[in-house]
This record gives C-alpha cells, structure tokens and sequence, in this order.
C-alpha cells in the first residue's frame, strides 16, 4: 500500500495516469493477438481432422487465449464478445439450433458469408464446447454434416478474432490512447482511458464471481452445478482461475505497481480452488463440503477485487462506471 501511495505522488508530480499505454500494448493488444493465432490455429486442427479428439487440444488452447480478454466488454469486444462466447444460455439457444441445423442438414453452413448470418447461439465456444464435448452431439464422422458444422464454427470463429484484433489494433486502442477522437468526436483524457480500463477490470472480476461462481452455487439447499461455465469441457475452475489472473495482470500495469494486498488475495483464491475436487462443480449437489470450497473460492474473488478497488480506485480516488456486462 506505501508502494501504491509513493506512486500517486510521483505520478501527480509528472505525467497523470499513465498506465492505460502499458495495459493496452503489454496486455490487451498481445492478447487479442495470441487469441487470433489460437483460433486459427483452432480451424486449421479442424480441417485437418474434425473428430472431437483431434480438435479439443486446440479448443481449449483458444478458451484459454479467450479468457485474458474476455472480460473486456468496450469497443469492438462490448457486443463482438457474444459472438465469441453466448454465455449464459439458460434457454438451451445453441442446442436447440445446432440441433435444427443438423436435422436439415442445412447448407447455410458452408459459406463463411453465410456462416455469419446465423445465430450467436450456432457460433463460438459454447457451440464448439457441445460439438466437442456433449455425447447428444460428439459421435459425428468424418463424412457428415457435424463434421462440415464443427468446421464452419471454427472458420467463423477465426474470422472473428482476427476481426476483433484489427479493430483494436486500428481503430479502440488508439481511442484510449488519446491519439485519435471516438465517435463523439471527443478525445479522450489519460484519466479517462484510466478510469475506462480500471472498470473493466473491477467489473470483470465481480462478474466472474456473479456469473461463474453464484450461478452454479445457487442456494445451500438447492445448487444449480448445470448452470457452471464450460462444464462440459471441464473448464469451470479453470475458467474462473485464467480469467482472474488476466484481470489481475491488467491491474497491475494500469497502476505499475505489485499491488500486494491484491496479490495476497489471489494468491488465497488459487489456494482455496486448490481445494476443490470436481472442476466442473458437479458434486456441489450432493455434497455440502464441496458447495462450502466453491462458495469460499467466491469469497476471494470479492477479496480479490476489494483489494483492487483499495490499491487503485482508492488511492487514485477514482470509482468503476458502468460496464456493459454489468446485469447480464
């Protein structure tokens, strides 16, 4: 904390927040770039063989690449991000539409033109987590159409990526960077581009609590262990554990300093999800040991972002604004 507060002082002292550069071209820029190549390489695992086996090394190469930016919700990503990953689905949206496809056998598939009009629910991680994963959908052959379908969203969602790199690269860094205006014809302050990235990050990391660890929790007496992220793939912790440590990282660069009551909570998350045994959280419905580790792994991710809004929003005397995740 002394290190945070000598570092306000320098910083009033000279230039005024100065760590969105460091966020934007250490971070974020090289994320989204890691991400591009993870989806390419995702589609090309794909065509050279489609079977679930020979995909899902690289699928969770690409949802590990995913999750350092996933919880930036801005720019190209504040709706793109849906496209990338439609979750929640408590309407069951992407089976029931990779189930229709599949049915008609429909060509709107085999075109990446055509690919895109389809629905986000056909598209994406969670689409490929049920191709790849679920056993209503994962006996497919070479030769049919669920092979052609695991395909055409890996293609669809290379394209997206790389889309989303460019316009971070071309078009929002530079907004945040103050070195072009936004749409408002505005150009933004450092303060400004710190307090936008500061949100994301605060808001990331109660939305990883709220979505990936209350939802599968739901009650003492009733937990909801379907309602965990990916857990047909195995992600959940997983999920919870790379997300949180991105946005850790992000912070640390957007204040440049260690941040040690952060690193001291996070720290006591790894050490409580260490704990747990079931990383897709199934056995919290039957039993009440496994449902209290989860609910404890929730409870320093709330330390976890505390500790950032104290070593950030507190010394710097700034709050989170909205976020567009926010309610989801």
């Amino acid at each position: 904390m002394m290190r945070s507060t000598a570092l306000l002082f320098a910083t009033l002292a000279g230039p005024v927040f100065a760590g969105p550069a460091d966020v934007i071209e250490q971070q974020i820029l090289p994320s989204f770039g890691a991400f591009s190549q993870a989806t390419a390489a995702l589609h090309d695992a794909a065509v050279a063989d489609c079977q679930p086996a020979a995909v899902i090394p690289a699928y969770n190469a690409a949802f590990d690449a995913w999750l350092a930016v996933g919880h930036l919700r801005i720019g190209p990503t504040e709706e793109g991000a849906l496209h990338v990953a439609f979750w929640p689905d408590d309407r069951g949206f992407t089976p029931k539409t990779l189930n229709g496809l599949i049915a008609a056998q429909d060509p709107v598939i085999d075109t990446p033109a055509t690919m895109e009009t389809l629905s986000i629910a056909a598209k994406g991680l969670f689409a490929l987590d049920m191709m790849l994963f679920d056993p209503a959908f994962n006996t497919y052959t070479a030769d049919s159409y669920s092979c052609r379908l695991v395909i055409a969203i890996t293609e669809n969602l290379a394209i997206e990526a790389a889309e989303q790199e460019a316009a971070w690269r071309s078009d929002f860094a530079p907004i945040l960077l103050g070195e072009v205006p936004n749409a408002d014809g505005r150009t933004l302050t450092e303060r400004e581009a710190f307090q936008t990235l500061y949100t994301q990050i605060v808001s990331g990391v109660e939305n990883n609590k709220i979505q990936r660890v209350d939802r599968p929790l739901g009650t003492f007496d009733r937990p909801r262990a379907r309602r965990a992220e990916a857990w047909r793939s195995e992600r959940s912790l997983q999920n919870i554990l790379v997300s949180t440590d991105a946005m850790v990282r992000e912070a640390q660069l957007l204040m440049g300093a260690d941040l040690p009551l952060t690193l001291e909570w996070q720290a006591a998350m790894h050490k409580a999800a260490a704990k747990i045994d079931d990383p897709t959280f199934a056995d919290i419905e039957a039993d009440s040991g496994a449902w209290l580790k989860l609910q404890i792994v929730g409870e320093q991710i709330d330390y976890v972002k505390s500790a950032i809004e104290v070593e950030i929003g507190s010394v710097l005397g700034i709050e989170a604004g909205f976020n567009s995740s926010d309610g989801d």
